[in-house]
């Protein structure tokens, strides 16, 4: 569905205003006491391109639809060494606003990846996000900083952090705000190609009220290399409504189709 996938956290484990921030605190709080611990060789392997070519029935980054709940085309390009570099661009149709043309957002990255041992793997990517034709110009475009951690192939855990996120209040119009995510995926294979997915994730804006929502995800991908086929269910807790009104996601389905190259 999206390059970073969908995830979620429920009402029940968190609390709205604070108790999302506790969590993404916590769970930041041990990446960073693990890191002397899963920090280990940068991944070997020859010097390398690749990329996708994608459509997705609806563009959703946790939980909010960049697409206005319309179908995305979506191409991935990158490139990664044998030291663990890698760097690469993202596109994406878009449109942020139900009022204004349809866009294209453009997201460069670079990080760096490694291996700890056969069982951990990291990676931190910065990227930056840019919607070079919308009307509102560079006033959505945004930084955000992404430590991935994956175990096994099966447990993916994110932290997220944007300096700058765009924020839209209609007493204050648009700004600029800090945010901090926290995301877990789950992939357990059911048949050969067939595998049953779940995510969790809270966000937390520093600005706005409520401060935070929650959002969720469950479903399946079907791998027919270099093919890959997902649906999804995603839902987002009231609050999300309250912060990005009709673009937050209140139980929808999803289907994206991926060829990778």
């Amino acid at each position: 569905m999206t390059r970073r996938g969908e995830r979620g956290y429920s009402n029940a484990v968190l609390d709205e205003r604070s108790g999302g921030c506790n969590v993404v605190r916590l769970l930041a709080g041990g990446v960073v006491l693990s890191l002397s611990f899963v920090m280990g060789t940068p991944c070997m392997g020859a010097d390398s391109w690749g990329g996708s070519l994608g459509v997705t029935s609806d563009y959703i980054v946790r939980g909010i639809s960049r697409s206005y709940d319309r179908a995305a085309l979506q191409l991935d390009l990158h490139y990664s060494n044998s030291a663990g570099f890698l760097a690469g661009l993202f596109a994406s149709n878009t449109q942020i606003d139900p009022d204004e043309p349809r866009d294209v957002e453009l997201d460069g990255f670079a990080g760096f990846a490694w291996n700890a041992g056969s069982d951990w793997r990291g990676k931190a990517v910065l990227s930056h996000y840019a919607y070079p034709w919308n009307r509102a110009g560079s006033s959505y475009n945004y930084d955000e900083l992404d430590l991935d951690f994956a175990y096994q192939g099966w447990l993916d855990v994110s932290l997220i952090y944007s300096p700058d996120t765009p924020r839209y209040l209609p007493r204050r119009g648009l700004f600029r705000a800090t945010s901090e995510s926290a995301e877990v995926n789950l992939q357990r294979a059911l048949l050969s190609r067939l595998s049953a997915t779940a995510g969790i994730g809270y966000s937390h804006l520093d600005s706005g009220d409520p401060a935070g929502y929650a959002y969720w995800s469950a479903g399946a991908v079907y791998f027919w290399a270099p093919v890959s086929l997902t649906v999804s269910y995603v839902k987002t807790t009231a609050a999300a409504k309250a912060l990005f009104y009709n673009a937050a996601t209140d139980g929808v389905w999803t289907g994206t189709v991926i060829w990778r190259f």
